[in-house]
């Protein structure tokens, strides 16, 4: 029985250290505050994106990464995979669309 709780205690100082902090961090923001994370994001990716218009939370998957559309001010939209490692990852929506991931559409999970 004690070696139950101890693994009970170890798993939940264990899970904060799991935690998608990126995700979290972006889930905390006004939609304002949120537009100008993820403009951050795709301008330092790279992309030409002087202010996000709309964003969406499209869903997570097993691994805790979390995948925010964003639709800039120019119409151009993207999808950012935030991972737990908050090592982000931008596809433009038509080639997610190539392999039948539409933008702006929550997962089935």
């Amino acid at each position: 029985m004690k070696i139950g709780w101890i693994c009970l205690l170890g798993l939940a100082l264990a899970a904060p250290a799991f935690a998608n902090e990126g995700h979290q961090l972006l889930l905390g923001q006004s939609k304002a505050e949120r537009a100008i994370t993820l403009a951050g994001i795709l301008q330092t990716s790279g992309k030409a994106c002087a202010e996000v218009s709309r964003s969406f939370l499209q869903g997570t998957d097993e691994n805790r990464a979390a995948y925010w559309n964003a639709e800039c001010s120019g119409g151009e939209t993207y999808v950012i995979q935030i991972p737990v490692s908050n090592q982000t990852r931008v596809l433009e929506c038509k080639i997610m669309a190539m392999i039948g991931v539409e933008c702006f559409t929550r997962f089935d999970n």
